[in-house]
């Protein structure tokens, strides 16, 4: 990855893994608006980023990357959509705890293969968010340095 690019590397190894890539909250809802298109199973990553360089003499000698990462969906893969009906319970059993799983090993396996370092993160369950009742499971801060 190069320096600054941390958007770009996201969308390419979002996009290498199958998932729909989303930038940012100006092009969010627009993008969102169109989630009854989507197939079942198909998995959304929303992102957004700010870079924090340290320097040395005027050197940049590390970047610390803020991330806000967001891995939701709209329809299981049998084809079930989310609802706002659904207790708690039944969206974790159906979706969230593999989401959980899924955005954790992503940041792993994304910091191995951009030679990032990855703080530790707290994913946090976002239910029923948007227009369409999308569950989300989210990871806010400080998460790469490079």
């Amino acid at each position: 990855m190069t320096e600054f690019d941390i958007i770009g590397a996201l969308e390419t190894y979002a996009v290498s893994k199958g998932y729909t890539f989303i930038y940012g909250f100006d092009d969010m809802e627009n993008n969102l608006a169109t989630i009854g298109e989507r197939a079942a199973g198909e998995i959304i990553l929303i992102a957004d980023a700010k870079a924090t360089p340290s320097y040395s003499n005027g050197i940049i000698t590390e970047i610390s990357y803020n991330c806000l990462l967001m891995l939701g969906k709209k329809f299981d893969a049998d084809g079930l959509a989310a609802d706002i009906g659904e207790t708690f319970k039944e969206k974790y059993t159906r979706r969230l705890q593999g989401m959980q799983s899924l955005l954790a090993n992503f940041i792993k396996d994304f910091s191995c293969s951009n030679e990032l370092e990855a703080e530790s993160n707290e994913l946090i369950m976002q239910l029923n968010m948007y227009a369409e009742n999308l569950d989300f499971v989210v990871s806010d801060g400080q998460i790469f340095t490079q």
